[in-house]
């Protein structure tokens, strides 16, 4: 690569310096484009220090975020009811309390402080398929692939009506029907995935909360059912169960009071922190009010 020299003239009363081959030229003076390699633009004062004044000063704001939080829960399904008089119950409806403060570190807040709106994001539901026990009672487990194999209606309700009318009912959102294959090795099968934000995110329809806990909202709605007919899978077995897992990915507001333990405590002594020379001796920590706000995520488990 070679570059042009540009050089004054040479005055006569000096001499001119020899040629160079022009693979050697230097180049005095090379022009780089703002923002290419090697090139550090000079910064004033004002862009130094616009990016604070944008953002309201130094410490004026801090808690602003919400808590990204993953749930994981299990229970287990079964149809058999003791109390239903016979009739298979194989709807499993399952609700969560949004009224809930799962960072609440202040015993002692204004009144209102745990009340937070505890928001599911989106969900994903698996089941445990049946394994193959080649010889078992068939009171303990199905033997046969047919009577192993199983079929799952999962749903999101949603409702359009107001809350308490006379014509409430909840309607079918985001369906998903799995069919769940009996195996030797089981691993969990994923029989519903649903973001909650974009189902509802219209408000045409609006999610379902119990009538009696108007805090209660019902996520999913699953029933397990014969793949051949659509009755009741496995109804008046009182003693099988198939295991559900769930996962909650959750907003979580930060309370505006919150707490912490910590002291401050005053003495004469660098070498002593915690002994009283003339004055009154370490109470130790208490509970104090603090602001929090979520910095970063870290995994240091690993």
């Amino acid at each position: 690569m070679s570059c042009k020299q540009s050089l004054p003239a040479a005055k006569s009363s000096v001499k001119a310096l020899p040629k160079k081959p022009a693979a050697e030229a230097m180049c005095l003076s090379v022009e780089r484009p703002l923002g290419s390699f090697g090139n550090r633009p000079r910064q004033t004062v004002q862009t130094l220090y616009s990016k604070g004044l944008r953002s309201g000063g130094t410490g004026s704001v801090t808690t602003k975020k919400e808590l990204g939080l993953k749930v994981t829960d299990y229970f287990d399904y079964s149809s058999e009811d003791p109390t239903a008089g016979g009739v298979p119950q194989f709807v499993s409806n399952y609700f969560w309390e949004v009224n809930q403060n799962l960072f609440n570190t202040s015993n002692n807040p204004p009144g209102g402080q745990e009340n937070t709106f505890c928001r599911v994001r989106s969900l994903c539901v698996w089941v445990m398929p049946q394994s193959r026990d080649f010889g078992g009672l068939p009171q303990e487990q199905p033997q046969t692939n047919a009577r192993a194999m199983y079929t799952v209606n999962a749903q999101v309700p949603g409702v359009t009506t107001q809350p308490g009318a006379s014509a409430f009912e909840a309607y079918a959102l985001n369906t998903q029907v799995t069919n769940v294959l009996p195996t030797i090795n089981p691993k969990w099968k994923k029989v519903l995935s649903c973001d909650l934000q974009k189902t509802f995110q219209s408000g045409v329809a609006r999610p379902v909360f119990a009538g009696n806990f108007p805090s209660q909202q019902c996520l999913f709605q699953m029933s397990i059912v014969n793949p051949t007919d659509g009755t009741p899978y496995l109804s008046g077995d009182d003693e099988f169960s198939i295991r559900v897992k769930v996962q909650l990915i959750l907003d979580q507001p930060i309370g505006t009071t919150q707490a912490a333990s910590f002291a401050v405590f005053r003495n004469e002594e660098f070498s002593l922190p915690f002994t009283p020379q003339n004055g009154a001796s370490y109470p130790g920590a208490s509970e104090q009010y603090v602001q929090m706000d979520l910095q970063s995520v870290r995994d240091n488990m690993r």
